[in-house]
Parts: structure tokens; sequence; C-alpha cells
């Protein structure tokens, strides 16, 4: 495609450019030496993460047309609300559970983008998101089937009709358009398996295998814990969406982990074969 290859020959002068002063020279070399290990893994990979990419929009096409179809009843039983308190009066620290979300988003970023700053790390930006853009659109394509089968109320009072934000689609042109922008929305209509929490778990999967500080990996498992438990007393999900996520998305992780491995899991286990069928 000609415009990965001029995105790609871009990059490439961008950081190899000896008269560049956007950077440092410690960080030109570090991301030159990486971008030209990532650059083979991008070609190979690229059309994956663009079918994968566009998949974004099936997803929020069909979690919008739940939405839709969604009849607002009364809020079902939920242990979690009985036990967790509402975050404040008439829930006005609700937003401390966007916050606890973009650290944990924001955190994963900085993982993703390390080979290009530091020197030997032995991971590969390109690898990182191709596994998790793939384990993404599996857990979605799960996550579709769920609330397709089962439709349950919003716990939220967005979901009721008589609420200032109630955003529930109306024509097939705000289907469309939700669509886009369909993800800052509260959900009503699709929440048997949360999109939130699937995306955090996801998150500290990639932090527990690609991150190199064990210390991260536990402030991650706490911060995913807390979003889980905080975003029950929001009432923005039942109890039961965040129990699903926290054993789909690493079922999903394991099963696609044992069948397309990384280069770096696959090179030792053939030469250690080889050494075995070598031997007399």
């Amino acid at each position: 495609m000609w415009f990965l290859k001029s995105s790609t020959e871009w990059l490439s002068s961008l950081f190899t450019n000896k008269d560049n002063t956007c950077c440092p020279s410690f960080f030109r070399h570090a991301i030159d030496h990486a971008w030209k290990r990532e650059r083979p893994i991008l070609k190979r990979n690229y059309k994956m993460l663009i079918y994968c990419m566009l998949f974004q929009w099936v997803h929020n096409l069909s979690t919008n047309i739940a939405r839709f179809l969604h009849i607002p009843q009364p809020p079902l039983y939920d242990i979690g609300f009985v036990l967790l308190p509402t975050l404040g009066e008439n829930n006005q620290y609700e937003y401390l559970c966007d916050v606890v979300f973009t650290i944990c988003i924001v955190l994963t970023v900085l993982v993703w983008l390390s080979p290009f700053v530091v020197k030997r790390t032995g991971q590969s930006s390109v690898v990182m998101l191709s596994r998790f853009m793939a384990v993404l659109v599996s857990a979605q394509s799960l996550r579709i089937l769920t609330f397709v089968m089962t439709d349950l109320p919003g716990p939220s009072p967005r979901c009721n009709p008589d609420h200032q934000w109630y955003n529930q689609p109306k024509t097939a042109v705000d289907i469309l358009w939700s669509s886009c922008v369909g993800f800052f929305r509260i959900g009503c209509g699709e929440l048997v398996f949360s999109s939130r929490m699937m995306l955090v778990v996801l998150c500290l999967l990639v932090i527990a295998k690609y991150g190199r500080r064990k210390m991260l990996t536990i402030f991650f498992i706490l911060l995913a814990v807390l979003y889980g438990l905080m975003v029950i007393a929001a009432r923005r999900e039942y109890s039961l969406s965040i129990f699903i996520a926290w054993y789909v998305v690493p079922l999903v992780w394991v099963v696609y982990g044992r069948n397309f491995p990384d280069d770096s899991e696959v090179l030792p286990a053939r030469q250690q074969r080889n050494s075995i069928m070598a031997e007399p």
C-alpha cells in the first residue's frame, strides 16, 4: 500500500536524519535502532492491524444497534450495589472512573513505546500491538454475541429516558453517527460483558508480559481491581459484566498465545528441538 510505504519512508528519514533536532542524539540512535527492527515486523503484520482497526467500527456499530433496541427498565439486583456505596452523594465522583481508566491506558502506551526509547529491551512495539489488537478483536467478537443474546437493563441513571444525558439512538443515522464516538458513552443494553473492563484487563496482560518491572505489574493489578470496584460503585456496570471480563480476556489471551506465539518464544523452542534431534 502506497500509504504504508510513504509513512515508513517518512518515519525512517525522520529517525535517521543526522540534522534532525527534534530529539537528542541518544534518543535518535535508540529510535533508529528500534525502527530497523520494527519495520520488517510491521510489513509482515500491517494487514492484520488494519483489519483489527476496521473491526473497531464494527464493534461500535453493534453496540449502538444494541442501544437502539434496548428497552429501559429498572436495574436488576446486584450484590455489588449492596456492598459498595455510590461515589459520593448523587454519584458526584463518578468521573474518578475515567481518571483511573486514563491512567491505565497511558501506562500501557508508555510500555508499548518503550522499545523506541530504552535500548536493549528485547521487545517489539509492533508485536505488542499485534497481540493486543488480535486478542481485543477476539474478545469483542465474544462480547457482541453476549449482548445480542441478552439485553440487560442499564443500572446507570443515564439509561433512564428522563435523564438529561440519555443518548439512546433513535434512527439509523444516529446509529451510524454514534458508531464513531460510541466508546465514550455509557452503555445501555450491552452490559453482559464490560467493554472498558475488557480493555483494562487486556492492558494488564500486556504489562505483565512485556513490562520489565515487577512492581509496575503489581501496581497495575491493584489499579485494575480498583477500577472494577469503582465502576460498580458508580453504577455503570453490573458485577456480572466485570467478572466476565476478568476471566474471558485472560482465557482468550492464553489461547491466542498458544496458537500464535511471539517470534522470541518460537526461536528458542526451535533451537531446543533441533539440539535434541542432533543428539546421538
